[in-house]
């Protein structure tokens, strides 16, 4: 799934892996209510708020919610978690929302099953006759449940009492309980069904066999909403590949359960952002919230000018409210909450849920819509509930809860409160470190000039930043000082060797640049604009990392990452270039290296194997020793091979204390950790300690790197899919001692953060935030 030789690639693939699996389905409308993230039965590492979970009877389509009989119901698609369509599920599992909320958890389980069709992704309420619509993918159906016999509390009559005929893979449901009509989005067919409810029932079912109205919508509606006023539906459109980017507006007067006049018209639509997924309607101001998963946005359409009476406002670019990665990546996540004047979207590639002000973001008021919206932790990070990124919700008012899945992953549903961050009270919200906007891309500081080398996302250069006028505190003086050309954009920053004032960085072309330090820093910037030397590895070269001891630079290259350059530095420096066209040693490893730690005290290299697919799970043990820029003896072999968590990928020596920090990204299926190695039994010379089971740290959601403060021993840990960075006390998570690894904290960071430095000098810790134009948070070094 994942291809991470080169910083591209871990962008681009990371984000795309943290969608669940298998199909992605929508969501009909439900009554809004307080949302939120949560943890699992009490405390989890890290501090989360309490919360509950529910073990589902597999991967989960979205959920609807009964308010009057307490129930939820949340469609099984798939009877394994992480959805595969070869096996589909054929159930709707059923929860009692009394005894299962944001303050009770005693009764968080399945209380009942009723089975359904084939692969079921969506369910609807119709509260006036008490039924349960269930929309199966596969089977291009939907069975119609009676639900004052199958709830919470009676369950003898959980079997369909009828089943509706509709399009091929339907995907997405909505009922307008005004005109009693069922709409349901075909995303094979093209279109859209139109049923009457009214005769289609838990009380009578002699109308679902009857012809239906048809709209059509060949953008591939996958969410819908209606605005039971105006009777307008609007269909968000992401299409088969989801890169749609438009909202069909749809008139329900000519267009509902009896009245098929109007359904073969060709809707309008309205522009929005890319992949909209989840569309949700505030009655009371007429505006419509759409979610666009991939550029994380909202965009906010104004209904007084865009409904099935008034078209002419269609055609006007709504206003877009940056919310966060993955905003809302199936249908059932965005929501409005009217008592709390919030509209609820979930950023599913940051695992948070953002809250916007409808009071002061909506159709005609935006005043608030330029700013990013307060968020809070959607699902917990660590712990037995943790629920890989939850992207569908359905919201509760008696309760105040939400209850979140990830449509098409893991079998589990997370209950929570919004109580704490919501228009109205932000008390709970996160509180991300300060950003300036910045396009950086993987960095290392230089303490001894008070220099940030960042390289950029989108040009061929490494910007050069003065840590002193950016800061904690003052963010005004973080505009680049000097530029220094390369021949790509996102080089690998790596190494410094402070004896010879040498910055050493991979470039994507196949080489590695050799900068020179003294005219090129903060302070000094005559010698930026000259091209560097450069040493000529293969394709994909990576993270550089130096052994100052015997002078030997070490880094992965290769289109499956499975080697290693060993680089002779004393003759390849910003003072001495005379080796510079030197074909370095090759150590091979295994597939998917892309970060190499060096321990100068055992002469030892360790570079973590996390695979192709983030599926790997070992460390190469290398003897620096017998590989060296001028020994390559020892070349041929590995000296061991240890076995750390899933997808290891970062790594982090600390010398005095002989530890090595190792990254498990786990993929974001599983929680994230850091292996704990000593590194004065498993080294280059001494493997005893290798093939034992290592210490565990927790960390955030798909951690990549790590950085050492090497004053405190504080290690600081990139959380790419959760918008933080652990921070991971290493006088009580070491070697010796791991009686601080359990414990989790994490200092909340911008959307999607990649690359991190610590300037050891100034304390303070640099964080790249990669989310579109990207942002560079700084924070005050941990003591």
């Amino acid at each position: 799934m994942r291809r991470i030789m080169t910083m591209l690639t871990v962008l681009a693939v990371s984000a795309a892996c943290v969608s669940g699996a298998g199909f992605v389905a929508s969501a009909a409308a439900q009554p809004a209510s307080a949302a939120a993230g949560s943890v699992t039965g009490g405390s989890v590492p890290g501090g989360s708020p309490p919360g509950g979970s529910v073990a589902l009877g597999g991967s989960p389509g979205n959920p609807a919610v009964n308010p009057r009989t307490a129930t939820l119901y949340v469609p099984v698609q798939c009877t394994t978690s992480f959805c595969s369509p070869n096996k589909p599920g054929h159930v709707v599992d059923i929860i009692s929302t009394v005894r299962c909320n944001a303050h009770i958890s005693s009764g968080c389980r399945v209380v009942a099953r009723a089975p359904v069709g084939s692969a079921p992704l969506v369910a609807v309420v119709d509260q006036r006759t008490d039924t349960v619509y269930i929309v199966n993918g596969t089977s291009g159906t939907v069975s119609v449940l009676n639900g004052a016999r199958c709830n919470a509390r009676v369950t003898s009559g959980c079997r369909p009492v009828a089943t509706i005929k509709v399009g091929k893979f339907p995907e997405a449901a909505v009922l307008n309980p005004v005109t009693r009509s069922l709409y349901v989005a075909n995303l094979a067919s093209g279109s859209i069904s139109v049923i009457n409810a009214a005769v289609c029932n838990a009380a009578t079912t002699a109308g679902c066999g009857r012809r239906q109205g048809t709209v059509p919508d060949k953008a591939g509606a996958q969410g819908l909403d209606v605005n039971t006023v105006t009777d307008t539906i609007y269909a968000a459109n992401p299409g088969n590949s989801g890169n749609g980017d438009t909202v069909s507006v749809i008139d329900g007067v000519t267009c509902n359960g009896t009245d098929h006049s109007g359904c073969g018209r060709a809707p309008a639509t309205v522009k929005v952002g890319s992949g909209p997924f989840g569309v949700a309607v505030d009655q009371t101001s007429n505006t419509v919230y759409v979610s666009n998963n991939n550029d994380g946005t909202v965009s906010v359409i104004n209904g007084a000018g865009c409904d099935s009476r008034v078209t002419s406002g269609c055609g006007r670019a709504p206003v877009a409210v940056t919310t966060g990665a993955g905003a809302a990546p199936a249908a059932g996540g965005v929501a409005v909450d009217h008592g709390l004047h919030t509209a609820f979207v979930i950023n599913g590639d940051d695992n948070t849920l953002a809250a916007i002000n409808t009071q002061t973001c909506n159709g005609t008021v935006t005043s608030s819509c330029g700013q990013v919206p307060p968020n809070q932790v959607a699902s917990p990070n660590q712990g037995a509930g943790y629920n890989p990124f939850p992207n569908a919700f359905a919201l509760v008012p008696q309760t105040g809860t939400a209850y979140l899945v990830n449509v098409g992953g893991a079998s589990i549903l997370s209950v929570a409160s919004l109580s704490g961050c919501n228009a109205r009270n932000t008390v709970g919200c996160r509180r991300p470190a300060p950003s300036a906007p910045a396009h950086v891309g993987l960095m290392t500081a230089d303490p001894a000039t008070g220099t940030i080398y960042a390289a950029s996302l989108s040009l061929p250069q490494i910007d050069v930043l003065n840590g002193a006028t950016c800061r904690v505190g003052d963010l005004t003086g973080c505009a680049p000082v000097a530029e220094i050309p390369m021949r790509h954009p996102m080089a690998a920053v790596g190494a410094i060797d402070d004896a010879t004032h040498t910055l050493y960085a991979a470039d994507n072309g196949g080489t590695v640049a050799v900068i020179n330090t003294a005219t090129c820093n903060a302070q000094h910037t005559t010698g930026c604009a000259a091209k560097p030397p450069a040493i000529k590895i293969g394709v994909f070269p990576s993270l550089p990392a130096l052994n100052p001891a015997t002078r030997t630079l070490y880094l992965s290259f290769g289109s499956s990452a499975s080697k290693i350059a060993v680089i002779n530095a004393a003759t390849c420096n910003a003072t001495n270039t005379s080796g510079c066209g030197q074909t370095p040693a090759v150590i091979k490893v295994g597939a998917g290296t892309n970060v190499v730690a060096v321990s100068t005290a055992t002469d030892t290299v360790y570079a973590p194997s996390g695979g192709l697919g983030f599926n790997g799970d070992t460390v190469s043990v290398i003897n620096g020793a017998t590989c060296n820029g001028t020994n390559h003896t020892g070349c041929g072999h590995l000296a061991a091979t240890a076995t750390v968590g899933l997808g290891p990928f970062g790594a982090v020596v600390n010398d005095r204390t002989h530890t090595v920090y190792v990254v498990n990204n786990a993929d974001g299926d599983a929680p994230g950790t850091v292996s704990v190695i000593n590194t004065a039994t498993c080294n280059g010379t001494h493997t005893t300690g290798c093939g034992q089971h290592f210490a565990v740290a927790a960390a955030g959601r798909s951690p990549l790197l790590a950085a050492l403060d090497e004053r405190t021993g504080v290690v600081y840990i990139s959380d790419f899919s959760s918008a933080g960075v652990t921070v991971l006390d290493g006088s009580r998570c070491k070697a010796s001692v791991t009686t601080g690894c359990a414990r989790l904290r994490e200092q909340p960071v911008g959307s999607q953060p990649f690359t991190l430095a610590v300037n050891a000098r100034t304390g303070n810790v640099y964080v790249g935030n990669t989310f579109q134009a990207g942002s560079l948070s700084i924070f005050a070094a941990r003591r």
